[in-house]
């Protein structure tokens, strides 16, 4: 059976026949971020966040509290670490967690964040040589069509580089030292077919958000610093399918780095 193909198996099975654990184990750090928005913004919950100005058809957001999205944007980002390092602590490890939220382990975090950080430069570097490229083939060819393909051809190798490099992500949360090159070499026998799982998850998840966006999403005029905007805004059925969907797709790129380690560096076969 073709590689790909049985990563991509159980890469969902390992999510969605966990979804109960995975539930106990992300979901209040998950929802951390999201109290954090509405105690500092109160306004959300009663609508008078937002001042719509009859006169220009635009709705102004200005009342929102800059202090409150940075604190989001802090909190969310130790949750999101924490969570992740506590997915694959359960799935390599069986480590479970006894009450509400999941034991700290803050040098696996820190560790974790500064991998993080580096796939992050570096994909940054490869997305910015490759934009150039994309770039001057856009200015010679003048497609439309051949601009559309080279774009996602770039963001599939983004993706696909990120994760030949992404399995010191799991080795940090574990406590194992793993570095990029080693990550990269331990992928190279299946370079070729991590591809498909990559597509598949990017290309479920696109058709997803874009059905939840056009069943329950409005599209209305917003007054930005750099002037009047189009926005979707979504309804509270919308918003819960839109963060359904983005937690069970951080789960399953969790997940994918979390089975080629266990594969490729611990040696465990694929179910």
């Amino acid at each position: 059976m073709d590689y790909g193909y049985q990563l991509l198996r159980h890469v969902f099975a390992q999510v969605f026949g966990n979804l109960p654990q995975a539930a106990r184990i992300t979901l209040v750090l998950l929802a951390a971020p999201m109290v954090v928005v509405f105690v500092t913004n109160p306004g959300l919950l009663d609508g008078t966040a937002f001042h719509f100005n009859p006169d220009t058809g635009t709705t102004d957001f200005s009342s929102l509290q800059p202090l409150g999205a940075l604190l989001t944007v802090i909190v969310g980002l130790i949750s999101w670490l924490w969570a992740a390092v506590a997915w694959h602590r359960y799935v390599l490890l069986e480590e479970y967690p006894n009450g509400l939220l999941p034991r700290w382990r803050g040098s696996n975090i820190a560790n974790y964040f500064g991998n993080a950080l580096l796939i992050l430069l570096v994909m940054i570097a490869v997305a910015l040589l490759g934009g150039i490229v994309v770039g001057i083939f856009v200015a010679v060819l003048q497609s439309p069509a051949i601009i559309v393909a080279l774009g996602i051809g770039l963001i599939i190798g983004v993706s696909w580089m990120a994760t030949r490099v992404g399995l010191v992500l799991p080795a940090a949360a574990i406590g194992e030292r793993l570095t990029l090159r080693e990550s990269w070499a331990a992928t190279a026998p299946v370079s070729g077919q991590i591809i498909l799982p990559i597509i598949v998850i990017a290309l479920v998840t696109t058709i997803l958000n874009q059905g939840i966006v056009a069943v329950f999403g409005t599209s209305v005029d917003v007054m930005t610093p750099i002037g009047q905007q189009q926005q979707v805004t979504l309804s509270a059925i919308g918003v819960v399918l839109s963060v359904a969907v983005g937690w069970a797709q951080m789960l399953v790129n969790l997940a994918l780095m979390t089975t080629l380690y266990g594969n490729l560096i611990e040696g465990r076969q694929l179910n």
